[in-house]
């Protein structure tokens, strides 16, 4: 139960939660309903980067995403640690410092980029575990698709101050708007959204791929190890895929 709980806190939207009534602005709504919804199957390591396979090199490649770290975004950063059955365990959401992470190719090289209206076309979560065998000097990575959400409608709106999300569930008729919040992007990667100021700011990673489809990423991550003999990491990946709508 403990581990499911902590499973739905990866919701990154969960941290800036608005229920509010439908606020789409009529012309974006006329434009979506012209337009069938798409979906698309990626692969599970789309769009991230991976340390090598290997223990002597695994920390160094985990160390070189430190520089694009910020002030603002390690405020975020409040992990909790805590032992159980002599294993140590330590996890933080939403997290910015994980094993596993969007790619760097993706990094937005200019805000205006991001000015339009999107539409998801993925919507899923992604388990990615690196298993360490200590005095075996060897590591197992894998990967577990836990969900897939193809039915509901989800648009994102951003203009220069704001960044709004609607969700359409299955069956209704109506978008409801998650949130709508300030934000800033980091060192072209990081999203951050907040409300007056950004102590306590929700961050997720965000880039545009060369498809020019824009990527949403906000991670779990987990550490469980034994000393001397084993360390699981896993992060947890709720990822947004959109593609722009066109007028």
């Amino acid at each position: 139960m403990f581990i499911l709980q902590k499973r739905i806190v990866i919701l990154f939207f969960a941290t800036v939660l608005l229920v509010a009534s439908c606020s789409l602005p009529k012309e974006t709504l006329q434009r979506v309903n012209t337009k069938t919804k798409e979906t698309i199957d990626l692969p599970l390591e789309y769009a991230n980067l991976f340390p090598p396979v290997v223990a002597k090199g695994w920390d160094d490649f985990y160390d070189t995403f430190d520089s694009y770290l910020t002030a603002d975004i390690m405020k975020t950063q409040m992990g909790l640690s805590y032992e159980i059955n002599n294993v140590q365990v330590w996890w933080c959401t939403p997290a910015a410092r994980t094993h596993v992470q969007l790619d760097t190719a993706t990094m937005i090289k200019d805000n205006s980029l991001l000015l339009g209206e999107w539409r998801a076309i993925t919507n899923r979560t992604v388990t990615y575990y690196d298993s360490a065998l200590i005095k075996e000097e060897k590591i197992i990575r894998s990967a577990q698709l836990v969900n897939e959400n193809k039915t509901d409608d989800v648009l994102l709106l951003i203009d220069a101050q704001k960044c709004k999300l609607f969700n359409k569930a299955q069956g209704k008729t109506d978008y409801i708007r998650v949130f709508s919040k300030n934000y800033a992007v980091e060192n072209k990667r990081y999203l951050l959204l907040y409300g007056l100021s950004k102590d306590g700011a929700a961050v997720a990673f965000i880039g545009i791929d060369k498809d020019g489809q824009l990527i949403l990423n906000n991670y779990y991550v987990e550490e469980r190890k034994v000393k001397g003999q084993y360390m699981i990491y896993e992060a947890t990946m709720h990822q947004l895929v959109f593609k722009r709508v066109e007028k």
